[in-house]
Parts: structure tokens; C-alpha cells; sequence
């Protein structure tokens, strides 16, 4: 709705006369009524009055024009500020739309009336109308942010009735001005949501791409954004990696042929109980390259943290579960990895709590929101070697969310916060950043030259050299290295009397347990030469013939996995070559462990770089019965195995100084004819951002 105020047209002096006869008539039919022959004087009347206004008119129009329209209802919207007009980062904040029922809709549970009516927003409980929609726009962008990603659900009106869930989607993409704002879809594909026929995917698909050529619809690197909630549904649902793959395919085609060179599509993914700061609980991400994905995302990770925890928490557990999330995804994804900073966890309104976890959820103030999305648009530009789109474009972090009201992840301005929120966002977002990003090149002259160098530039965001600099070059071969550093280290859970280890490429759950994730599929290759299961307590090895010497004897093999004479001195080792459409397992026999004894396990392999993403090596535990057990401790939504992704190591070449232009080189005689991929570094400094780029295969 456009928000401009339409002004009360003029009245004429003709208008104005006609009006005053008008009431002289009006004043005589009042004198007359209840008087014998009433209806002759009003007969009477009506004809002077028609030859008045002939007259009046010179023999023209019969009547005088109705008055004007009352001005439309005025929809009052926050201006634009100074923060929007920020590029410090591309902002993104996730929009829930289930408040444009009747306040009797299940959504207002626990909201409406108590001791949360606080969290009304000032536009008010309800979003159906197109003001208030407007609103949460242009207050949105005056804080900063620079566009919403709206929750999109399939059927909504068989499926929830009595609300339309996708309505303030609609709403924006009617409206003729949005304020600055941009918005994107996010496909939440789980019940009773899920699109499960090619008929509603292919209706679906229209819709979507109808959205996506509105001018303010997000593109990255010139391409609509489009998010699927979870990648592991996404496969449930289709049945097979390929079946994903061509699902995404229609609609990348169908993007296309409304001129656009592809769709940006970003996989969801779920941390699950307690698993904050354990890093073999982290998802193993596989799937997300083999699935067709271009990147990976979230939504909430509210029930990751300490599965302890119970009433009021710290603010400062909720931001570093966020941060653990955001360093294993930039260590263990295969694909660019976007963070995403939540605005609280309190769902004590809506009663959601993990079954057989105690009620519990996170304090927060404006400061303290701020400065976690403050550390995402840090971490963004420290990592970017995991950024979708390169600098200088600014990095792309995302908010959960601006209007989550039931579960307490909110920034929209409320009765009981009015904007505090947002203006301590704004308030940051409008101060100028200490460093500026920075660009790397590199050129590897390649195998083929006898004098082989490695030369590049760094510069700043505006092409300027950057002087004096450390560039730090690592190469990985295209057949991998030999590490023993695929390690996981942390304590058995208490009732833990066994423990299994090994490893899953390309194989699906449930029909190989215990991995709980879709391994791949992808090309594999890698050697595995030992594997230790060590308590510090007493540093005894317990992983049954781990070093393979005895052959198959204490390990159950299957597929495209053989045990065969090792190439790193005497003995044996396991070896896996195999295709996208070939499975390989490996498990040893249960072997003894001491519960709730720290330990750590280590797998000493060398994996070829085209192994990321076919799968990955898991621990799992069991109980004196033999049930495999929750990890860290019992709980709903905890995890049964822990694992390391295959993910090639690195070796380190050297490192460079850049002369006054911002060039270097360093020499690579040493790698010979190696085909390999080279990357280059820029650790960056107290005026510039770290940089990255690679070359190779």
C-alpha cells in the first residue's frame, strides 16, 4: 500500500449554493410534515427546486455532483535512517505469517491474553491487512535490514484452514512500495506441508517463479534465492539423491526460462539435543552437494544447547551454540555456508519443549542481540573462503527472526519493547566498520612449467594494492595426504558399555544404522590405515585389531570396501574406490568402554578431495543390552552417532609478501608435475578483511 495521504478536493461556490438550497428545502419539508395535503407541497417543492436548478445550471446538468470520497485510511510507516542505507552486510530476517487468522487461530495460543501479551506488536496481533504488512516493511528496513525470507507452506488452506499462511507474502508482492525491502522464499517441506506429487511440485514451481521475477525479489550472484527448511525431508520425501537432484532441476529450468541463469538454492539443515560444542554431533552435510544445492542454511537451534539446562539461561548460551554452528559449517560443509544469528528462545507461550527435557529458555536484551548478529556479520567476513558471493560484495548473514512471536525470536517493535530491538541493530549497522574488504587473485603457471610459480594480488574493495602482507599458500593433491587428524574427542555417554567405529559412504539411512544422515552419494577415494579409541585415563587402544593387521577378522566390510597390503611402509590398510552409485561400509567389533570416561578417537587415513561429500567415519555407543544410545545423554531429539566428513587434508606450501602494487609469488618447483588444488590465504590485519581464493581441479 502506498502510504502517501490522498488530500480533500475543493468544493466549488456552484457546489456550495446548490448545497445551501438543498437545506432551505430540507427546513420547509420539516415545517409541512403531519400537515393536511403534505404530499401536494412536497410535489410542489421538488418541481420549484428542479427549475432552481435548471437555472442555477443554465439548462445543463440536473443535479449537482456528489460530494468527494472520504480520504483513504491513513497507514502510518516508519522513514528510512541511516542504517538503510548500510552495506556492511546483506541482511536477511526470516518472516513467520501465522498471524493472519482471527485471534481465536491456534497461533495466538498463550499470546493474546497472560503474561505475554507484551509481545503484541505496535501494527498489532494481526498481519492481514495490507498496512500492516507495509509497516513491518518499512520498520524492517529502517533498522537495517534489507530484505525478508517468508516461510512459504503448500496448500494452506486444505491444510490450515482458517488462515493463510503465505498472506503477507502475497501482501508484499502486490504492494507498489516496499520500502527498500526485498524478500525470498523459504520452502518449509515438512507436515503437512510436504509436496509429495510431480503435479504439486510442477504448480508449485510456477508460483515460486512468479515470485521470483518481482524486481525486489533476492538474487545471489544474479540468481533468486530460493531455501528448503530440510534437505534430509527433501530426500524422505523424493527417495534418492537423484530423485532430489531433478526436483531442484525442474526448477532451475523453470527459473531459466523467465531469463534468469539459474536459482541460488539453499539446504536446511537441524542441530539436534545437546550437541553444542560436541563436534562429531554436528550434521554431517554430504547430502547438500550430491542433492544439487548451492549452499547451506538453517532456521532455529534453540534445544542445541546443554540438554541440562533448565529455566532461565543465559543469553551467552544461546550465541555460542550459534557459534559453534557456524565454525563446524565453515570447517565440515562442502558447499558455501551462510550463518545464521537467532533473536531469542522463549517458547513458553506455545509449550514447546523437547519430551523428557525440562522447560527452559534464553534471556535477551537489544545490546545482546545486536552483538550476535554483530559476530555473524564477523564471522561472515573472516571466513571467506564460505561466502556465497565474494568480496566486495557484502556477506550474507540471516536473522531468526523478525516476527517468531511465539517462540521469542522477534525483532518486529512490540507493546512491551517498542523498537529497542531494531534501533540498537540500526545503531550498529550505521557505524562505519574498522576494516574493508579485501580481494585475492591467484595464478598456479601450472604442472607443465619447469620453473612452476604461484604469483596473484591483493588488493582492497577499491583496487588499490595492500602492501607488506602475508599470504599463506596450501596445496591439497588431487589423490589426498596422509593425516591423523580425523579426530573426535569428548565422553561417553554414562550407561555406555561398548562403543562401534567405521565408516559410511553412499549409503542411506535407515537401511544402514547407526548413522543417523544420507552419506553422499559422490565419488570416494581414500585409504584408511588405522583407527585408536584411547581413554586418557589409561591410555590403553581399544578398538579391536585397529590397525587391520589380522585382515577382515574383527571388521564387517560390504560394498566397494577391501583391506589390502598398505602404501605407507608394512601391514595392511583399508582401501575404498568408488563410484556415486556404489556403497561402502566399514564397522568394527563392539569393543569395551568405561561410561561417562573421556576419550578420544582418531583416524589416521589419507582422502582424495573428491571424496567431500560421499560421506564420512561415525562412533557410536551401546548399553550392556546392546541398544545403541543417545549421545551426549537421553533425549528426544539427540543423536545415536557421532561423525567426522571426508574432508581431504592440506599441506602448507609457503607464504609470500606482497611488494608495494599488492603482488606476490612464490615459488613451486617443489611440487613438480602435481596436480593439485592450490589455495591462498590473507589472514587480514586491523584495517582489512581477510581474503581467499584457489585455483586447481
Amino acid at each position: 500500500m502506498n502510504s502517501s495521504i490522498s488530500k480533500q478536493l475543493p468544493i466549488s461556490a456552484a457546489d456550495r449554493a446548490a448545497g445551501l438550497r438543498l437545506e432551505s428545502v430540507s427546513l420547509r419539508l420539516q415545517a409541512v410534515v403531519g400537515r393536511p395535503n403534505v404530499w401536494r407541497f412536497v410535489v410542489l417543492i421538488v418541481a420549484v427546486m428542479a427549475i432552481a436548478s435548471l437555472c442555477a445550471c443554465g439548462g445543463g446538468s440536473t443535479a449537482s455532483p456528489p460530494p468527494p470520497p472520504p480520504p483513504p485510511p491513513v497507514c502510518s510507516v516508519a522513514g528510512a535512517t541511516s542504517a538503510s542505507a548500510q552495506t556492511r552486510v546483506r541482511l536477511g530476517a526470516y518472516y513467520f505469517d501465522g498471524w493472519s487468522g482471527p485471534l481465536t487461530n491456534f497461533h495466538f495460543d498463550g499470546l493474546v491474553t497472560g503474561p505475554y501479551q507484551d509481545r503484541e506488536p505496535l501494527s498489532g496481533w494481526q498481519d492481514n491487512t495490507a498496512c500492516a504488512v507495509e509497516q513491518q516493511l518499512a520498520w524492517a528496513h529502517s533498522f537495517g535490514i534489507d530484505f525478508f525470507i517468508f516461510d512459504w507452506y503448500f496448500n494452506t488452506t486444505v491444510n490450515d484452514p482458517g488462515e493463510d499462511l503465505n498472506s503477507a507474502l502475497k501482501f508484499t508482492h502486490a504492494m507498489p512500495n516496499r520500502h527498500g525491502m526485498q524478500f525470498a522464499i523459504l520452502y518449509v517441506n515438512q507436515p503437512p506441508f510436504t509436496i509429495s506429487t510431480s503435479a504439486d511440485w510442477s504448480s508449485a514451481i510456477n508460483e515460486w517463479v512468479g515470485y521470483m521475477t518481482d524486481p525486489a525479489y533476492v538474487l545471489i550472484n544474479g540468481k533468486p534465492y530460493f531455501g528448503v527448511i530440510d534437505m534430509r525431508a527433501m530426500r524422505q520425501t523424493f527417495g534418492s539423491s537423484s530423485a532430489v537432484a531433478s526436483a531442484l532441476s525442474q526448477l532451475r529450468t523453470a527459473a531459466q526460462a523467465k531469463g534468469f541463469p539459474d536459482v541460488y538454492i539453499v539446504g536446511g539443515f537441524n542441530t539436534f539435543d545437546g550437541s553444542s560444542g560436541l563436534d562429531g554431533l554436528f550434521p554431517d552435510l554430504s547430502m547438500a552437494k550430491a542433492d544439487g544445492y548451492d549452499a547451506v542454511s538453517m532456521y532455529a537451534y534453540g534445544f542445541s544447547g546443554p540438554l541440562a539446562a533448565s529455566g532461565v539461561q543465559a543469553f551467552s548460551e544461546l550465541s555460542d551454540v550459534g557459534t559453534w554452528i557456524w565454525n563446524q559449517g565453515a570447517l565440515n560443509s562442502p558447499l558455501p555456508f551462510i550463518p545464521v544469528a537467532m533473536g531469542g528462545w522463549d517458547a513458553r507461550p506455545w509449550g514447546e519443549n523437547e519430551p523428557g527435557r525440562p522447560a527452559f529458555w534464553f534471556s535477551r536484551s537489544p545490546q545482546e542481540v545486536t552483538t550476535f548478529v554483530s559476530d555473524g556479520i564477523t564471522w561472515a567476513e573472516s571466513n571467506p573462503q564460505v561466502r556465497p558471493e565474494p568480496s566486495p560484495t557484502p556477506p550474507l548473514v540471516l536473522i531468526e527472526a523478525w516476527n517468531e512471536l511465539g517462540e521469542g525470536g522477534y525483532l518486529v517493535p512490540t507493546m512491551g519493547d517498542g523498537s529497542s530491538y531494531g534501533d540498537s541493530l540500526a545503531s550498529m549497522l550505521a557505524t562505519s566498520p574498522t576494516q574493508v574488504r579485501s580481494i585475492l587473485t591467484l595464478n598456479d603457471s601450472g604442472p607443465s612449467d619447469p620453473n612452476r610459480t604461484a604469483s596473484g594480488k591483493l588488493t582492497d574493495a577499491s583496487g588499490a594494492g595492500i602492501a607488506g602482507a602475508s599470504v599463506t599458500l596450501t596445496d591439497t593433491p588431487t589423490i589426498g595426504t596422509y593425516s591423523p587428524r580425523y579426530q573426535l574427542s569428548g565422553q561417553a555417554p554414562p550407561t555406555a558399555a561398548q562403543a562401534v567405529v567405521g565408516f559410511r559412504v553412499n549409503a542411506d539411512y535407515p537401511t544402514t544404522w547407526p548413522g543417523y544422515f544420507f552419506a553422499g552419494p559422490g565419488p570416494s577415494d581414500f585409504s584408511l590405515y588405522q583407527v585408536s579409541y584411547v581413554q586418557p585415563s589409561d591410555g590403553i587402544q581399544r578398538v579391536l585389531d585397529g590397525d587391520f593387521s589380522s585382515g577382515p577378522q574383527s571388521w564387517t566390510l560390504q560394498g566397494q570396501t577391501q583391506i589390502v597390503a598398505t602404501d605407507r611402509g608394512t601391514g595392511q590398510m583399508v582401501q575404498v574406490v568408488a563410484a556415486s552409485s556404489q556403497l561402502a561400509m566399514i564397522d568394527s567389533a563392539p569393543f569395551a568402554v568405561t561410561g561417562g570416561a573421556a576419550f578420544q578417537l582418531t583416524f589416521s587415513a589419507r582422502v582424495a578431495p573428491s571424496s567431500f561429500g560421499s560421506g564420512y567415519f561415525f562412533l557410536a555407543f551401546l548399553d550392556g543390552s546392546g541398544n545403541f544410545l543417545d549421545i551426549p545423554g537421553t533425549s528426544a531429539g539427540a543423536l545415536k552417532s557421532g561423525t567426522i566428513p571426508l574432508v581431504s587434508g592440506k599441506l602448507t606450501v609457503g607464504t609470500a609478501t606482497t611488494d608495494a602494487a599488492g603482488n606476490y609469488q612464490l615459488n613451486l618447483t617443489s611440487l613438480g608435475t602435481s596436480q593439485l588444488i592450490l589455495e591462498a590465504t590473507f589472514a587480514g590485519d586491523a584495517q582489512h578483511w581477510p581474503a581467499y581464493t584457489s585455483v586447481g581441479p
